[in-house]
Order: C-alpha cells, then structure tokens, then sequence
C-alpha cells in the first residue's frame, strides 16, 4: 500500500531531518514508528503527504509514485493524516467537521452517506453532532479529528500521536477503533509515544534513531528485544 524508498527530506533550507528511510506498509497491516523524541518520526508522516522537502528517494503508494504530489492530489489518492493535536475546528459543529474533512467530494449525497457510515463508527459522536466541537472533551475531540479523515475512506490512513494527552482509559478506546478502521479495510501508519500500545496493536514495527533506519521487525519481536525495552519502552 506503502512504500518509502531512500527517502531523505527536511523543512526549507534547513538540514536534513530523516535521511535514507526506507518503509513499507503492506495491505490490511498496522505499522508503528518508534524513537526518541527530535528522531524524525512525524518527519516521515508529513513527507508522505507532502508537507516538507524532499531531496532524495521516492515514496510510492501501490503502484503510482506520489512523491512530488501536491498533497490535495495525494489526499484524491486515498491517503489521510490525522495530525497531532486534534486538529479539528472548535468552532464549527461536529457534523460541519467532518463535511470539511469531505472537502473533496461534489456528491451531497455520497458525503452524507459516509456521515452516517462515521457516526455509526463512532456512535459518541452522533448525539454531538448538532453541538460545537470546542465542548467535546480531548478524547472526543480525537474521534472527530480521526472521523474527519475517514470521510474520505482513505485506503492508508496515517495517524500521528492519536493517544497523546488521552487518559488510559479513552486511549486505549481509540486503539481498539484503530484496530477496527484495520478491518475494514485501511492500512495504517502510526507515530505514538505509547510504544507499547501501539505496537501491541501492530503487525510490524520501525525504530527511528537520528532521523535514520535502526531497526525493523514483527511488533511481537521488537516488544520482547531487551535493547528496545530497555530505550523506548520503559521495561527492563
């Protein structure tokens, strides 16, 4: 679904943030991005949709190179990102959210379709979708920002920090949803500071280190790797 070739890229004139990536993402699989923090994880999400400098490698997505898109063509390409943060409209309603997030589409009725398709995904949602998204608690305010990206039924979805600033609690209601959007079809690309949780969730993992390719295997290999344990997963 995913393929990142050489891939090396950084923001305007400054130095070069990931250098020589390469990552795959296969059909109906679950990959997670891990490292420290300035490693260049959220780096590689924003360059697959094109929001910094690329100056070397290429990133495919199936067959068709997208790397040089722009990234409403990369969007009309089946790829969504759910940036950090909850970026979502406070001041609109939670049903205005996600017609923005539709913004592509011409067909009102293939849009209020996939409303319907969300909001019986998301069911919390429903009962808001008449109220202003700045009263929705953080949780609820992900599954909007998340709900917006699935309008669009992106065959890769890419997720940065979903969980961040979440309790356990509504956390870990959002990885079982990203386990769901999974099954119904999309792949997914995460970044996340929960390193367990995600890669609990994943088939396979990649660890980041300085903005270069450390490591790759099966999420149940990397979460029982000593070293990995010891560095980003606060185990040992």
């Amino acid at each position: 679904m995913l393929e990142i070739k050489n891939l090396t890229a950084g923001y305007k004139q400054g130095p070069d943030i990931i250098k020589n990536i390469n990552l795959t993402l296969l059909e109906n699989e679950i990959v997670t991005i891990i490292g420290p923090n300035g490693a260049g994880k959220s780096t590689i999400l924003l360059s697959i949709f094109g929001l910094t400098n690329l100056r070397k490698g290429e990133i495919y997505h199936g067959a068709r190179k997208i790397s040089g898109l722009k990234t409403d063509q990369i969007i009309r390409s089946g790829i969504a990102l759910v940036m950090q943060g909850r970026n979502i409209f406070p001041d609109l309603t939670v049903e205005e959210n996600l017609e923005m997030g539709a913004f592509v589409l011409q067909n009102k009725t293939e849009i209020a379709l996939r409303k319907e398709e969300v909001f019986n995904f998301f069911p919390i949602l429903k009962k808001f979708r008449q109220k202003s998204s700045g009263i929705l608690s953080g949780g609820e305010r992900q599954m909007v920002a998340i709900s917006m990206a699935l309008m669009l039924s992106p065959e890769v979805l890419l997720l940065d920090e979903p969980s961040i600033g979440l309790s356990p609690k509504i956390a870990e209601e959002v990885f079982e949803k990203i386990q769901k959007i999974r099954d119904s079809g999309t792949s997914i690309l995460i970044v996340e500071q929960n390193a367990i949780k995600a890669l609990e969730i994943s088939n396979r993992g990649y660890v980041l280190e300085l903005g270069e390719n450390a490591l790759e295997d099966k999420a149940s290999e990397l979460l029982l790797n000593p070293k990995i344990c010891e560095l980003y997963l606060g185990k040992s």
